[in-house]
């Protein structure tokens, strides 16, 4: 029985079938299609590692990608943070300082206000007035001077020894001259007059 070679054919591939059924294949054309059955497409093997390198290059350099934008995206996140906190910083201090000032003002005005007072009596010659309106400052001071002494810093012991100094000029019963008095009070009222206006 022969099979036609418009139907099956004479060759499928690099394997040659026989004509006939009864037909055995000599052994040079089984030779050569066990060889051919055994030969691997070296080409495509060559195709097939160079795609799955490709890939694996491409996941890699998705991935350092993915990695350097995460680090870039966090090195920004703490610049931000640095920045908001340096903003918060800069926002507490100049808040701290105009609280500072405005209880500094609430504190030492009256007792600028008494000094002034006192020292147009002392230049009006009436030295028993200024002594009178004096009495009250060492309350003023008590008051004044746990507020003043923080803000003032290293002018604080100059101003301490004036206030010192005034205290013992008009206490209670004295006679001072009035260029003592005079000296007194102004040495006080400009240091103090200074802190308001830094």
């Amino acid at each position: 029985m022969e099979f036609s070679k418009h139907g099956l054919g004479v060759g499928i591939g690099c394997y040659e079938m026989p004509t006939k059924l009864d037909e055995q294949p000599s052994s040079s054309k089984r030779n050569s299609n066990a060889a051919c059955f055994s030969m691997r497409p070296i080409s495509a093997i060559r195709r097939s590692t160079i795609a799955v390198a490709a890939m694996a290059a491409l996941a890699i350099t998705g991935c350092s990608g993915t990695q350097e934008a995460a680090r870039q995206a966090g090195d920004q996140v703490g610049q931000a943070a640095k920045d908001a906190a340096a903003t918060t910083g800069e926002a507490a201090k100049t808040a701290a300082t105009a609280t500072g000032q405005a209880a500094l003002g609430q504190a030492v005005t009256p007792v600028l206000d008494l000094l002034k007072k006192s020292e147009g009596e002392v230049k009006g010659g009436n030295i028993a007035a200024a002594v009178a309106a004096m009495g009250g400052f060492q309350a003023l001071w008590n008051t004044a001077s746990p507020v003043i002494k923080p803000i003032a810093g290293d002018k604080w012991p100059l101003i301490n020894t004036a206030a010192n100094l005034v205290l013992s000029t008009f206490a209670k019963g004295a006679t001072p001259a009035p260029a003592t008095a005079s000296s007194a009070l102004t040495g006080l009222i400009g240091p103090l007059s200074a802190l308001l206006t830094k």
